[in-house]
């Protein structure tokens, strides 16, 4: 309220300073009226770092009340930790991001001095810690943290009583700091900058270069894990919620009247009183008390609230409104007007706008943008059947205008008539109060296994919690290090898998009318038990790939992670493993003697071992590249082998022995092609290293048969 108040005095100082009919105060007017709504802009980021300072303070206070971390849960954004403490607090905190934005703004930390942390502030690089009337601002329970705003002109101030007196930042020279420049704002993105720990402790770095230590407490813990602080219910609902735990021994779970509660296999089930239900407690706390066996004991504590459901019919004087359901992002409603022959418009409004500005603006407001396509004569063709209904109307908020979770709406619904150039209003507005949901966050789990690991392949499977979707697949450990050496999160290599598809995909995705594949597509529900490498034959045969062996003597990672369309919503699951080197159990040499004639290849294949048994095909060269190394070529060459036998045909009929003389006719011109023996037994075993040699076919014909797109050795007897 103090910055309407300065604006409207330094307004009114405009004004009386300037009566003359020959002023023009235009470009002053724009000037301050920018320089508002550049202020305004900032009232986001303030609310996040304001908030940042009272976490400060409880992480300080937490640390001299003994208060210990027993968790910390990094997000799926890769950037932001849920904190969890030994008194049934949890904390989230994002680091903030480099960047010149911030350069210049004041940054809030702590100091310490003899074991003591005082409120410091950062400007220009120089710490110092801060005073009120002569005594240094303890970290305290007793002491009104700092908080921070910008004042009418752009310029930095704070507050040390809970905001009701503000003074402004000064910098050494004792100027006051800018927050709104020319170039934008110096506010900064956080006053976090890393959040780290070890076995003993974590260490929350401010972007003032001090840290905060805290405890940690490992062996004693239980936690309701990505629990709300208070979880809604509607009536007779029941929510669940995953117990992370370690020491415990024994649990006693309280409850409000009313309300049914339960704990089994490592879930809490909380149930809500149904709506006829006497004498319940519409809101409470349900509390898990749990205790090692020996001396200590603790409590984790979860706010419930019931409400009755959104949903509904509502009579009103010239519409039924029947609202079928409400998400955390949506309304579906069937709408009946009394009049069948009127056309109306039926949306979502936001319940605190349409209070604020009367039912009267708001339909003067949607009116004006019918008037303009009725007056500029596109209404009648185009624009009425967009935003008009007659009849039964079955309304569902657009995916492209998502609502706002946790906020009140009204659906409304109001008759229109089209005139000359304007449209009239037939009825009166008809408000259906609703409130939309709180985002319900599914804790998926997902238990990972890897078995039967050989030096190319390995078996695996994903057994999820529930039956959304979720991407899984085999990774090198190594792409959790960027291109700069620096470690990735799980997050960033789960993205970067994602768009791998998106990228392979992206015409059917997309661009394809309509589109051919659709995210389900590509990612997978249920248990899921594969092996690598495979062909794996999805539903969507658009979707099928191709998964390649993988590298002998290299780490890996089983990834699994929940997603919605390609977002990620889960954390990511993990299991590493590494394969074994290639051993091979005969010694043989191959002698590939190739002779090229134009588009033609004569082949001998020498090998020092009469009675071994051998596979020798070829293939262009840019496949043969395509592979890190020449045993995985051999091994991905043997997968398809035996995938596309002939009916009728085994292993055994494609392996050779001996010295052979083999032939390829009319392959492409002026191409590169690899030809390449290795021993393998009848069952599939490969028993030597691969021995390749790499040809150029002449200039010649560039259109030969479709058999040289598949080129094919033949034995000559």
């Amino acid at each position: 309220m103090k910055h309407f108040i300065l604006w409207g005095l330094t307004l009114a100082a405009v004004v009386l300073g300037g009566c003359s009919d020959d002023y023009d105060d235009t470009e002053l007017r724009t000037g301050l009226n920018d320089l508002r709504d550049r202020v305004a802009k900032l009232e986001t980021q303030l609310t996040k770092l304001n908030g940042e300072i009272t976490t400060i303070d409880a992480l300080v206070r937490k640390l001299e009340s003994n208060v210990s971390v027993v968790k910390v849960e990094p997000g799926t954004d890769g950037k932001s930790y849920t904190i969890y403490f030994s008194d049934d607090t949890k904390a989230v905190i994002a680091n903030g991001q480099d960047g010149a934005a911030g350069k210049d703004a004041p940054v809030i930390g702590v100091k310490e001095e003899d074991g003591v942390y005082y409120w410091a502030q950062t400007i220009d690089g120089k710490t110092t810690i801060l005073e009120v009337d002569g005594q240094k601002l303890r970290v305290t329970a007793e002491v009104t943290p700092p908080r921070l705003s910008v004042d009418e002109e752009g310029y930095w101030e704070a507050s040390y009583d809970g905001g009701d007196t503000w003074e402004r930042i000064t910098n050494a020279a004792g100027e006051p700091v800018k927050a709104v420049t020319d170039d934008g704002s110096s506010i900064q993105d956080s006053f976090f900058s890393a959040v780290t720990q070890d076995d003993g402790n974590v260490y929350f770095t401010l972007t003032d270069g001090s840290v905060i230590t805290v405890a940690k407490r490992t062996d004693f813990y239980l936690i309701l894990r990505k629990a709300p602080d208070v979880a809604p219910f509607v009536y007779g609902e029941t929510k669940t919620y995953e117990i992370e735990s370690a020491g415990v021994a024994e649990t006693i779970l309280t409850k409000p009247d009313g309300w049914r509660v339960a704990l089994k296999d490592d879930v809490l089930s909380v149930t809500a009183p149904a709506a006829d239900a006497a004498g319940f407690e519409a809101e409470g706390t349900v509390a898990v008390i749990y205790f090692d066996g020996a001396e200590r004991s603790s409590v984790a504590k979860l706010g419930v609230v019931v409400d009755k459901s959104q949903t509904g019919v509502t009579e009103g004087d010239d519409f039924t409104i029947d609202i079928t359901e409400v998400t955390d992002k949506s309304v579906t409603a069937t709408v009946t007007p009394k009049d069948a022959s009127i056309y109306y418009y039926v949306s979502a409004y936001s319940a605190a706008e349409f209070d604020e500005k009367g039912e009267t603006a708001v339909t003067t407001e949607l009116k004006a943008m019918f008037d303009y396509y009725v007056s500029a004569g596109y209404w009648s063709d185009y624009y009425r059947d967009m935003y008009l209904h007659s009849g039964t109307y079955a309304y569902t908020t657009p995916a492209s205008t998502p609502l706002t979770p946790g906020q009140s709406y009204y659906l409304i619904a109001f008759g229109l008539e089209e005139g000359a150039s304007a449209m009239t209003v037939t009825t009166s507005v008809m408000k259906v109060p609703f409130k939309t949901t709180t985002p319900v966050v599914v804790n998926t789990k997902y238990r990972v296994t890897v078995d039967n690991i050989t030096w190319y392949g390995a078996g695996y499977s994903v057994v999820p919690s529930d039956d959304l979707h979720y991407f899984h697949g085999i990774v090198k450990k190594s792409a959790f290090t960027g291109g700069q050496g620096q470690p990735l999160t799980d997050a960033e290599v789960a993205a970067a898998y994602v768009k791998e598809y998106e990228n392979r995909y992206y015409d059917e995705l997309y661009l394809n009318d309509p589109t051919t594949i659709k995210w389900t597509d590509l990612s997978s529900c249920g248990t899921q038990r594969q092996v690598v490498p495979r062909a794996w034959i999805r539903e969507n045969e658009l979707a099928n790939e191709a998964i390649r062996p993988l590298v002998a003597e290299t780490d890996y990672c089983l990834i699994a992670f929940g997603v919605d369309g390609k977002e990620l919503r889960t954390d990511v699951a993990k299991k590493e493993f590494r394969t074994p080197a290639f051993t091979p159990t005969e010694e043989c040499t191959f002698d590939l003697d190739v002779t090229v004639s134009r588009q033609n290849l004569s082949i001998k294949v020498t090998p020092s071992n009469k009675n071994l048994t051998y596979i020798c095909h070829l293939d262009k060269s840019a496949t043969y590249y395509e592979f890190e190394t020449d045993m995985q070529y051999a091994a991905d060459d043997l997968f398809w082998t035996k995938y596309n036998l002939e009916a009728g045909r085994t292993l055994s009929d494609e392996l050779l022995t001996g010295d052979i003389e083999m032939k390829a006719e009319n392959l492409w011109a002026s191409t590169g092609y690899v030809v390449y023996a290795y021993g393998c037994t009848a069952d599939g075993v490969i028993t030597t290293p691969l021995t390749s040699v790499r040809v150029l076919t002449e200039a010649g014909s560039d259109t030969p048969p479709a058999t040289a797109a598949k080129p094919r050795l033949v034995r000559v007897r």
